[in-house]
């Protein structure tokens, strides 16, 4: 079942529709406006536009980042698992 939930980002009302609750909306709408007010505070005129398209890249950079470190983590424990049981052998 979808739910819709109404958010503002960047001072504009938006609808979204999804399977998620309200405290993962809310916790989503938060992280995206934390990001977009960091850029607002570190440049000065610039656009509505410019600055989602820098949020945008910046949370883009954020979970590729985390994603290449999660992978990290599962190949280092999969060697360890590995090791631990060709050393019982």
């Amino acid at each position: 079942m979808s739910n819709s939930y109404e958010v503002v980002i960047l001072n504009q009302r938006l609808v979204l529709k999804t399977e998620n609750d309200e405290n993962h909306v809310r916790h989503v709408t938060e992280y995206v406006n934390r990001v977009f007010d960091d850029i607002k505070g570190q440049a000065q005129n610039v656009s509505t536009q410019n600055i989602a398209i820098l949020g945008a890249l910046n949370i883009a950079e954020q979970m590729l980042l985390r994603e290449e470190n999660n992978k990290k983590i599962v190949t280092d424990w999969k060697n360890r698992l590995q090791n631990l049981l060709q050393s019982r052998l």
